[in-house]
């Protein structure tokens, strides 16, 4: 019988405000696990832990950037004096912030991307991966992307941050691992949430085009891939990026107009 029982466990959520991150959030919940539920903004991360309470579930929200190492340590510090030992870190916090590279500018793209997708990974990795060691336990999950496939035009900044965390996901599923602490990452097409909102009606539709099913993912199906990867179904998986796209097509040349 498949194991989903999370019960006995406890699990951070970064960027679990809104979009993808909420539903990840309830939906461990809702398999039993006592949440710590995380975004830049007090409000969103409130508002999700307290739909979990309702549920009748067990959450606590927090606040911190993820990309900057003491505001996460006393995060850590927050969440596991009031629950204990994180035994399940979903690395969900992420922007969307992209364009094309010949059209870069001292933006600060690559250094944002970078700094919340790898280095914001890291920091929550680095803070609760000592006490998963010594349990002999963890769950750690990355949410990385489609365009780990084979990258997408006019989105270097976004491509680098989330290839350099699946390499990240790669390396320690091999080092980890023999401890007892298993590393992957889901990797989502394109789902309906906030980042595409201000896309034009011509590129949802090339998406849209380029997908067998025709439509983009809702936030629900990420959630229920990376509920397998946290639960003891999926004990033996270690190292592993498992797409969520719906088969879609690569977009090889495809240029922004959504902004």
């Amino acid at each position: 019988m498949l194991n989903t029982d999370l019960s006995d466990r406890t699990a951070l959520v970064t960027g679990a405000g809104r979009g993808n991150g909420r539903a990840i959030a309830t939906q461990l919940a809702e398999h039993g696990a006592t949440v710590v539920v995380n975004d830049l903004e007090a409000d969103p991360a409130e508002r999700t832990a307290e739909e979990i309470r309702e549920a009748g579930g067990d959450a606590v929200a927090v606040t911190a950037d993820v990309s900057e190492e003491d505001e996460v340590t006393a995060m850590v510090e927050e969440a596991t004096g009031e629950v204990g030992t994180i035994d399940v870190l979903v690395n969900n916090a992420g922007v969307g912030d992209a364009g094309p590279f010949l059209e870069r500018e001292d933006n600060g793209r690559f250094e944002l991307n970078l700094d919340v997708h790898f280095w914001g990974s890291l920091n929550c990795t680095d803070a609760v991966v000592d006490d998963m060691v010594e349990q002999g336990y963890g769950k750690i999950i990355n949410i990385t992307s489609i365009h780990t496939k084979n990258g997408v035009g006019m989105s270097p900044e976004y491509d680098v941050g989330k290839f350099s965390l699946l390499g990240l996901t790669k390396s320690l599923a091999l080092e980890l691992g023999r401890e007892g602490v298993r590393v992957n990452a889901v990797a989502p097409g394109w789902v309906d949430t906030r980042m595409v909102e201000g896309f034009s009606e011509r590129t949802k539709e090339q998406i849209r085009d380029l997908n067998p099913f025709d439509r983009f993912a809702q936030p629900e199906e990420i959630a229920d891939a990376v509920t397998f990867l946290a639960t003891p179904a999926s004990d033996y998986v270690n190292g592993h990026e498992l797409r969520v796209d719906g088969g879609q097509v690569p977009i090889d040349s495809w240029k922004y107009d959504n902004r």
